[in-house]
């Protein structure tokens, strides 16, 4: 299996489990970006909605004039991306929104990535 970017950056790996190989595709993928993407932000972005699959998006918005920031926000959840503080987080609304994972953009693995999106509602 491979992926490749559009500057042609390639992330591949062969393994008889679909699921696994894919999961690991992706990481060598999301490592590659983090270390010379300079659109990183927005990576993480289409990334996060696409690992989404089903659940409801009511609103999203990615801000590139704001150091790529952006929200995507759900039910009872809100992934954002503060690209000024680099931070990575996921809220939920209780009379206001509060941080239940932030995470500095630098720490940021591909699997604490896939679970902070996969723990919203």
């Amino acid at each position: 299996m491979t992926l490749t970017d559009s500057f042609g950056r390639q992330a591949e790996t062969t393994d008889i489990d679909l699921e696994k190989a894919i999961e690991t595709v992706e990481s060598y993928a999301f490592d590659i970006q983090k270390q010379i993407s300079k659109g990183w932000n927005k990576f993480l972005y289409d990334t996060c909605i696409v690992k989404l699959e089903d659940k409801k998006i009511i609103e999203k918005q990615y801000h590139d004039e704001t150091f790529g920031s952006w929200y995507i926000l759900l039910t009872d959840n809100r992934i954002l991306l503060d690209g000024r503080d680099f931070l990575f987080c996921i809220q939920v609304y209780k009379n206001d929104w509060v941080d239940t994972t932030t995470i500095n953009l630098s720490e940021l693995t591909y699997e604490a990535f896939v679970a902070a999106v996969k723990s919203t509602r």
